[in-house]
């Protein structure tokens, strides 16, 4: 029913569960995500996993990363975060962000294994790299047997990028900018997108302001291809309410019955942004419009 609240957030709530990735399996959710990094930097166990029958009740299966699998070209502290889970040809792929010594900067890299729970095997040299900044948030678009890389890159913009058919290296230099960052509610930053081919469109959610403010929030784009152009809603689709702020940073997964959607995102609780504070892992149900827009969404509607 629209005029109840159908999940009761947060759904986790124990720890820091910032930008889930989450892919339904085999009748289970799960997701991973940048973990408990505040105060705990120098940990090396990262990017923890939790598995759901139903995306309220959460249980800990472990995590990607360990002492055993940092790749050299990082250390346990450096920053492992904004972590997604996809399969490419049969493997779990999980592409994150991460901190790379050599440049003292900021890459994206993949782990993979043949088990959903690990253990992963981290790629031997970053995925992509961009100094000066960065790239952050990483995510792809398998379709139409074209495996593609969507980050978001060192301008602050969505960018497409192509991949090898195994999706663990850069095809080619052709670079598409999907998302800019040209909205005044986006604050000069969009980031952590994710891709749903519905219907006849292509979509990209995305987050976009300060992650570290209450202006976080979630928006969303559509194209008829999906290299573009997209055309972007001019207001965004989840913001903060009076018990949450910041939300976003999330991914859409296909409901138990098929027929519906669920965002699965993180946000504050109210009078606990950024700092040393958590964000909590969130589920709140997507509808759509008969124009084939989402609408806006109620967090844990």
């Amino acid at each position: 029913m629209l005029d109840a609240l159908r999940f009761q957030n947060p759904v986790l709530d124990n720890g820091n569960y910032a930008d889930p990735g989450t892919i339904f399996h085999n009748g289970t959710y799960y997701t991973v995500t940048t973990g408990n990094q505040y105060g705990n930097a120098s940990l090396a166990t990262k990017i923890p996993i939790h598995s759901s029958k139903d995306l309220q009740h959460w249980k800990f299966e472990g995590f990607v990363i360990t002492e055993a699998n940092i790749p050299s070209y990082s250390t346990k502290s450096s920053a492992f975060w904004a972590p997604e889970i996809h399969i490419v040809n049969n493997l779990f792929h999980v592409y994150f962000t991460i901190g790379v010594t050599d440049i003292n900067d900021i890459g994206l890299t993949v782990a993979t294994s043949n088990n959903i729970l690990g253990p992963y095997k981290v790629l031997s040299k970053p995925l992509h790299v961009e100094k000066h900044g960065g790239s952050w948030d990483p995510s792809i678009i398998n379709i139409d047997e074209k495996i593609m890389l969507l980050y978001t890159d060192v301008n602050r913009n969505i960018v497409l990028r192509n991949l090898t058919a195994d999706g663990m290296a850069e095809k080619d230099d052709i670079v598409h900018t999907l998302i800019k960052t040209d909205l005044p509610w986006e604050g000069g930053t969009v980031e952590g997108a994710w891709h749903l081919k519905r219907n006849n469109f292509h979509y990209i959610f995305y987050s976009a302001n300060n992650f570290c403010s209450n202006a976080y929030a979630t928006g969303v784009a559509r194209s008829t291809s999906v290299t573009g152009p997209y055309e972007k809603l001019k207001t965004p689709i989840l913001v903060s309410d009076d018990k949450f702020k910041g939300p976003g940073h999330g991914s859409v997964v296909t409901d138990l019955d098929g027929k519906g959607f669920v965002f699965v995102h993180h946000s504050y609780k109210v009078g606990a942004v950024c700092g040393d504070h958590y964000r909590l892992l969130m589920a709140s149900t997507v509808y759509w419009g008969t124009d084939n827009w989402p609408k806006n969404i109620t967090i844990g509607g």
